[in-house]
């Protein structure tokens, strides 16, 4: 008779695990996670702007810090002798 308990017991604390896990942990974790990008005012939902074909967006323009009269040098090529 203690065994049947036993395994009543480990069934119904394997069900209600699985039903948290499955639906309310994520609600939860939702719920958390809009309040705090709200406090943040950062749109949690909002999809990104579609494109129309052909647009460019252009997100970042580097300055411009370099004189004309300095040239730009990647490096010294240096020549080398195999040694075996």
């Amino acid at each position: 008779m203690w065994f049947l308990k036993f395994l009543l017991f480990i069934v119904i604390i394997y069900v209600v695990g699985y039903l948290f896990f499955r639906f309310a942990l994520p609600w939860i974790l939702k719920r958390f996670v809009r309040k705090i990008a709200k406090k943040m005012n950062v749109p949690f939902e909002e999809p990104p702007k579609k494109k129309k074909t052909g647009e460019i967006n252009i997100d970042y323009v580097p300055e411009n810090n370099t004189n004309e009269n300095q040239k730009n040098v990647d490096g010294e090529y240096v020549d080398f002798e195999e040694i075996k």
